[in-house]
């Protein structure tokens, strides 16, 4: 079963909301270091579920979208891993890779959008452990905290993962930690 474009919508809307409520859950005050604690065992949650559903997901549904003016299944996968370079970036990483701008414009094989998520959560998790989390830094043009790039990084990828258990629920795949 298909979803509608403005079924789609609506629940990339509701993820939305949610992920902005668990961010401000998570954003309770915590020393430094509690917060990188926290924010990296919930960046590795994140990163197993979307490496299972990655691996769970064939090859030859990859290139599947549930319409033409969103992100297919590897396209969203590969917008997962170039992102959190940048937020890594932005929480005192290296700049990230010059062609990840241009990850998901293509369709990745399985292999590569498995390699990419690994790597990506890497550097992210290792930032975290050396950052300052409460270095003033801009966020989006906003004032904020390296931290808040941590926050934004949890709340993207758990995003994502709603949007990509959608899609593999479309083309029958269940979640391997839901079966």
């Amino acid at each position: 079963m298909g979803y509608t474009n403005s079924t789609m919508q609506r629940l990339l809307r509701s993820l939305a909301s949610s992920c902005a409520l668990a961010l401000a859950l998570l954003a309770t005050p915590l020393a430094a270091g509690e917060m990188g604690d926290s924010m990296a065992a919930n960046i590795q949650g994140v990163e197993d579920k979307l490496v299972q559903l990655a691996e769970a997901i064939p090859q030859a549904k990859y290139d599947w979208s549930p319409s033409e003016d969103v992100r297919s299944v590897s396209q969203v996968f590969m917008h997962i891993a170039a992102a959190n370079h940048f937020f890594a970036s932005r929480m005192g990483a290296g700049q990230p890779p010059a062609e990840a701008r241009d990850w998901e414009k293509t369709t990745a094989t399985q292999k590569d959008a498995v390699m990419r998520l690994k790597a990506s959560f890497t550097v992210i998790k290792d930032t975290l452990k050396s950052a300052d989390l409460s270095k003033a830094t801009k966020v989006f043009g906003r004032d904020g905290t390296v931290g808040d790039f941590g926050l934004v990084a949890v709340g993207h990828g758990h995003e994502h993962l709603g949007q990509l258990i959608a899609y593999a629920r479309s083309n029958g795949v269940t979640p391997p930690w839901s079966e």
